[in-house]
């Protein structure tokens, strides 16, 4: 995965979520500026040190963290917000019944799932 481009992982994470049914947000360019400098507590900018490489803190609540981390709290904060704006409301989407609704009949994927190809063919 180290050796895979930008695109290739994205592309990889996008078919594995998928196939098990979760959507794949994008943020824009600019959903995603300053997402490792702001403190996920108190929304303060975050400051760095050399001395402390991938590690920022925030002079208002005292903490250290991962510049990865950081990121990785912020943009997934700012991809519930973007998610929960693209949804109507619950009224609109039929009750809680809507949601546990599946799939009557099961997919199969030819080569992954040859028994379950078998198996329907027989009945």
């Amino acid at each position: 995965m180290n050796g895979w481009s930008f695109n290739q992982a994205q592309q990889q994470l996008e078919y594995k979520a998928r196939w098990i049914g979760l959507s794949v947000i994008r943020l824009s360019r600019r959903e995603t500026r300053g997402s490792s400098m702001t403190c996920p507590r108190c929304g303060e900018r975050l400051q760095s040190d050399k001395r402390l490489e991938r590690k920022l803190w925030c002079g208002k609540c005292r903490i250290v963290m991962d510049r990865d981390r950081v990121a990785a709290v912020i943009l997934a904060r700012r991809g519930r917000v973007r998610f929960a704006r693209s949804r109507p409301p619950i009224e609109a989407q039929g009750g809680a019944v809507e949601a546990v609704k599946g799939n009557p009949t099961p997919t199969v994927i030819p080569g992954v799932d040859a028994p379950k190809l078998t198996q329907q063919t027989k009945s």
